[in-house]
């Protein structure tokens, strides 16, 4: 039976973070966090991890929670390895005084990293596009 996977995105000090949610346990409204963590100064991490459902969450932003395709259960190691793991994440890239270290590469946040790894699930046929009649759309609040 096909999870689904989700955008999420929660509250950050000057940006919201955001994430992929794949819903691995849907009776105990839990699944899996893919994304990465750290900052622009000291670079990021790939930092998978277990939870609740986001939207029960404090930082949740609320409406945030959109379905973008669904994957099936013996396809989420590959999306780790093939996409997750083979984006990597970003790098140091500004000084304490705000200086760009590649002032000719624009910055490269976790929604960019995000952006990537949902479309190489795309391209490599892990992550699959959904009907909306069968799978309802509409954000989670």
């Amino acid at each position: 039976m096909p999870l689904k996977v989700y955008r999420t995105e929660s509250i950050g000090a000057t940006r919201n973070h955001i994430a992929i949610y794949i819903e691995t346990a849907p009776t105990e409204d839990a699944g899996w966090l893919h994304h990465v963590t750290g900052t622009i100064l000291n670079g990021m991490d790939y930092t998978p991890r277990e939870t609740p459902n986001p939207v029960h969450l404090p930082e949740h932003v609320p409406s945030s929670m959109k379905q973008i395709a669904t994957i099936e259960e013996e396809d989420l190691e590959r999306f780790r390895e093939e996409c997750c793991l083979a984006v990597p994440p970003p790098q140091a890239q500004v000084t304490l005084r705000g200086t760009q270290l590649y002032p000719d590469t624009p910055l490269y946040r976790c929604g960019d990293w995000l952006k990537d790894v949902q479309e190489l699930a795309f391209k490599n046929g892990i992550f699959k596009s959904f009907e909306s009649e069968d799978i309802k759309t509409e954000p989670i609040i």
